[in-house]
């Protein structure tokens, strides 16, 4: 498997733009976040859901296990891919963030201006 450029790797961290660490010029892009279930409606495990926060200009990550009230409808942005490619995005937390990365820096990440639904 050949290796990542470095400058595109994704760094875990916490916090996000090294605020805690006290660099002199931490980064100012925009941090940006994805929540999503791991078990379906019917297991008692549901509200436990990953929650994942990046900034693509530092390529600096964040995630881990967040609650979320079973009656939160959470977006599905990997709905419209085929099982094997979502199955294969879910397994991996660095393709997971390529993939949430470029629909950020294509326009059409939710919320964004420009955003296609």
């Amino acid at each position: 498997m050949a290796k990542r450029a470095a400058g595109w790797a994704w760094s875990k961290v916490s916090p996000i733009h090294g605020a805690a660490r006290g660099d002199v010029a931490p980064c100012s892009g925009q941090i940006y976040s994805y929540r999503y279930r791991c078990y379906p409606p019917t297991d008692r495990f549901y509200e436990r859901c990953v929650g994942l926060a990046w900034c693509s200009n530092c390529r600096e990550y964040s995630g881990g296990m967040v609650f979320v009230p079973r009656d939160e409808r959470l977006p599905d942005l990997l709905a419209e891919l085929p099982t094997p490619e979502r199955e294969r995005l879910v397994r991996s937390e660095a393709k997971l963030l390529d993939h949430l990365d470029r629909l950020v820096r294509r326009g059409t990440w939710p919320g964004r201006p420009g955003a296609q639904p």
